[in-house]
């Protein structure tokens, strides 16, 4: 979701810096913030805090900050005519995010994408996450398709490796990655969201 369909990037990391700076009075730069994009916020915070009260005052915080920050995020151009294209095609849709299902409502609601999508599979949703393969595991058993069948899109390499530890095919959406020598080991690599159209 987050870097595939929506550019939340922007809000994650200022939202993790005012987080960082309000409690722990730390200014990282948003270089060194990157390591949360793609994980959960109980991992990403445990880098900063291994105290469980003090990181569930990160997360409460970071959660708050994250959503008063919302209105940084934007759909990526070209993701809500590639949806569609692909409904039409009869093709089955599900989401496998690191978001809760708080966190994961709050998209949805702000760019209506529910309509899109058969299944959501959160952080909440699940014991393990990326890159164990368990999230996807679940997608596939909730759409109930086959692996074989199965593509899965993402941006980070958590989202490679989950793939890979699912043993499915992996697209890389280039348009929200970050550079990682990994990538030159994807199935497919997408320029923009109407090549997934053309691959299915």
């Amino acid at each position: 979701m987050d870097g595939t369909l929506v550019d939340t990037e922007k809000t994650i990391i200022k939202s993790w810096q005012k987080t960082l700076k309000d409690t722990l009075n730390i200014e990282p730069p948003a270089e060194e913030l990157f390591y949360v994009l793609g994980i959960p916020g109980t991992k990403a915070v445990q880098k900063y805090s291994t105290n469980p009260q003090q990181s569930q005052e990160l997360l409460k915080l970071w959660e708050h900050n994250d959503h008063q920050m919302f209105h940084y995020s934007k759909l990526f151009s070209g993701i809500e005519t590639m949806l569609q294209q692909l409904i039409d095609k009869g093709i089955k849709l599900g989401v496998v995010t690191s978001r809760t299902n708080k966190e994961m409502q709050i998209v949805l609601d702000k760019f209506n994408l529910e309509k899109y999508f058969t299944t959501f599979i959160t952080a909440s949703k699940t014991k393990l996450h990326k890159p164990n393969p368990e999230p996807i595991l679940k997608a596939i058993e909730t759409l109930k398709i086959d692996p074989t069948d199965t593509l899965y899109i993402g941006d980070s390499i958590y989202d490679f490796q989950c793939a890979r530890n699912a043993q499915v095919e992996f697209a890389l959406a280039s348009w929200g990655a970050k550079d990682n020598p990994e990538f030159s080991k994807v199935d497919y690599l997408l320029k923009q969201p109407t090549d997934l159209v053309k691959l299915v």
